[in-house]
């Protein structure tokens, strides 16, 4: 009689509630555009240093989240894209050795235009088709010189998240333009004061996963009824 006991007991599924954790886990595309014209020279390290602190508490290495960095003047560059590393460690190294680019003038629309086409992309990293939210992070210290309504209309329009950081020597209400809202813009006087707006940005961040994970995984249940 004891061992029919035994036996029931030992039936104790511990597996699942692990599984269910783990796929409700938020996940995350983060570009970082950085401005890297004449203009921010002197600047440049302190905003290396906070894409650093940022990516720092990102999940990169259990590929929940995955981050790519551009920077621009005249015209941009990538430095790296969303499938270039799969490890924290990786991106801080290479962040932390980043050279600024100089030149000008500054294009920023041209670089929203670049990020679209070049970085968001399948081929690149990008999981927007699955659903994963897809953030944009421009860091610019000037007044653009070519037209960014259009580019970030059409980032907007693929769903990507805009958040706009500049100094006073940025042109505000083109930040506002180019931004998701323009509670997503955010300003400091200089550079350095980017520790200053980083959990603001984070909380940010951290909201926009529990906006926009739902509404695509409902969107995809609603088609299959269509």
């Amino acid at each position: 009689m004891g061992t029919v006991i035994v036996q029931v007991t030992t039936m104790t599924p511990t597996v699942k509630p692990t599984i269910l954790v783990e796929s409700q886990a938020p996940r995350r595309d983060v570009v970082f555009l950085l401005d890297g014209s004449d203009g921010t020279r002197s600047g440049f390290p302190a905003m290396r240093d906070f894409v650093q602190r940022v990516v720092e508490t990102l999940g990169v290495d259990e590929n929940k989240d995955r981050v790519a960095v551009v920077q621009y003047s005249r015209d941009p560059a990538a430095q790296f894209y969303l499938n270039t590393y799969t490890t924290k460690g990786e991106i801080l190294n290479t962040v932390r050795g980043l050279r600024h680019k100089g030149g000008r003038p500054l294009n920023t629309g041209a670089a929203l235009q670049y990020v679209r086409d070049n970085v968001l992309t399948a081929s690149s990293g990008s999981r927007r088709t699955e659903g994963v939210p897809q953030l944009l992070i421009l860091l610019s210290g000037g007044r653009s010189f070519d037209n960014v309504d259009t580019p970030a209309s059409a980032l907007k329009e693929l769903g990507v998240l805009i958040f706009g950081i500049g100094t006073r020597s940025s042109d505000s209400r083109e930040l506002q333009r180019i931004s998701h809202d323009p509670s997503y813009a955010l300003s400091v006087s200089d550079f350095t004061d980017l520790p200053n707006i980083q959990q603001q940005l984070l909380s940010s961040v951290e909201s926009v996963v529990i906006d926009v994970t739902p509404e695509s995984s409902t969107d995809l249940g609603m088609c299959h009824h269509c």
